[in-house]
């Protein structure tokens, strides 16, 4: 078997399939991220990466699929090889990559977060940084409220939640607000991807009226914060 990386693409009721051979290493995981995004911006959400053949795996093999994960594109891993196992686990990315046995256990479980992250987009954001503790499995986790609106929110979080992110359907979050005490909020995960610095997870509110309320109340503080910035900046001039 060649180490140089291959690939050929096929699908299965509409869903491309990429059966890679050789080694995802080096200069050679580029390619792969290339052709993930090219597939992204040609409209496609959904691709399930056939490790059956692929003989070792890198750091930049293992980014290049975080990276198609981090710009909308749901990517699974099937037939993966207890050495390239071992390198996703050492980069803490089994948390983030969904793997599976087979082609039908994969294409069991696609759904199509691209369109619902895409819909969430319509609506205008505002960054924040309140802390937030995520509900997952009654388990407890601190993360932050990167941004919100209307139509969802975007969490991040240091330490991996669990290693089935993909098998929740719904997460709660509760964050404390000046005039509003604590906030329960319950979504459903949309993206799930990491960063630098964290992981993140993408979320549709539920379309509620406390979510609707809350979303104000925060759009209220983080205006009267800029004002009051604005002025403490005018006043030291």
């Amino acid at each position: 078997m060649s180490d140089k990386l291959s690939y050929s693409i096929r699908r299965k009721r509409g869903i491309p399939i990429l059966d890679l051979c050789g080694k995802i290493i080096g200069s050679r995981a580029s390619t792969l991220k290339e052709e993930l995004i090219q597939l992204k911006d040609s409209g496609v959400s959904n691709v399930i990466l056939n490790f059956q053949d692929v003989t070792s795996i890198d750091s930049l093999g293992v980014m290049a699929v975080i990276a198609a994960l981090e710009a909308g594109l749901s990517v699974k891993i099937i037939h993966l090889s207890t050495t390239c196992k071992q390198i996703l686990d050492q980069n803490r990315a089994t948390s983030t990559i969904p793997v599976y046995g087979s082609e039908e256990d994969a294409m069991g479980t696609l759904s199509n977060p691209d369109n619902s992250f895409k819909e969430m987009r319509r609506y205008n954001r505002i960054n924040t940084n309140i802390p937030v503790e995520i509900l997952v499995n009654h388990n407890k986790h601190r993360g932050v409220l990167l941004n919100i609106s209307e139509g969802g929110a975007l969490i991040g979080y240091l330490d991996p939640i669990t290693s089935e992110l993909y098998t929740f359907k719904y997460i709660n979050m509760t964050m404390e607000l000046p005039l509003l005490g604590s906030i329960a909020l319950e979504g459903k995960p949309v993206r799930f991807g990491r960063t630098s610095e964290m992981h993140i997870i993408g979320i549709e509110l539920l379309s509620t009226e406390k979510s609707q309320n809350l979303v104000r109340q925060v759009y209220k503080d983080s205006s009267l914060s800029s004002n009051q910035s604005s002025v403490t900046h005018s006043n030291g001039d």
